[in-house]
């Protein structure tokens, strides 16, 4: 009677991991734009930019990628204007291994199209930090950082 017990809990323990692996995952930030981060959600080069807002919903192999861009209203959170909007979707792969990190997670947008993919460094689960086209870690300042932080669904 124990090892049924002991059967069950395990075989509960992990359908509910299976089921939580499946579950979307949601990200958010605000960074900077920036020479390096306005290619990524195709922002033109020449566009007048200083903040872009971003959300992205990871699923099991599907991404939605929603972000606002343009200049900051000051005294508000919003944009000038109310900014410009970018979505895109697709597909997504973990990758493993970055130039000074072989070990390293990365979540990587369109893998099968590197003029458009994203990269993201898997920090831990709640974390994600934009990578640049290079795959090296976008650089922030002590007041603008390019980390995605995990939202609850």
């Amino acid at each position: 009677m124990k090892k049924m017990k002991k059967l069950w809990v395990l075989a509960t323990f992990f359908i509910a991991l299976h089921a939580c692996s499946q579950m979307p995952a949601a990200y958010q930030a605000s960074t900077p734009c920036s020479p390096g981060t306005k290619p990524l959600p195709g922002i033109p080069k020449d566009a007048p930019c200083e903040l872009i807002k971003w959300k992205l919903v990871l699923q099991q192999h599907t991404y939605q990628l929603d972000a606002m861009w343009g200049m900051p209203k000051q005294g508000t959170r919003g944009f000038i204007n109310g900014g410009t909007a970018v979505h895109r979707q697709g597909k997504w792969a973990m990758v493993k291994g970055l130039p000074a990190n072989p070990a390293a997670i990365v979540y990587r947008l369109d893998p099968d199209n590197p003029a458009t993919a994203i990269s993201f460094l898997r920090l831990n689960d709640n974390l994600l930090h934009l990578l640049d086209g290079d795959g090296h870690l976008m650089i922030g300042t002590g007041a603008w950082s390019y980390t995605l932080n995990k939202i609850p669904q």
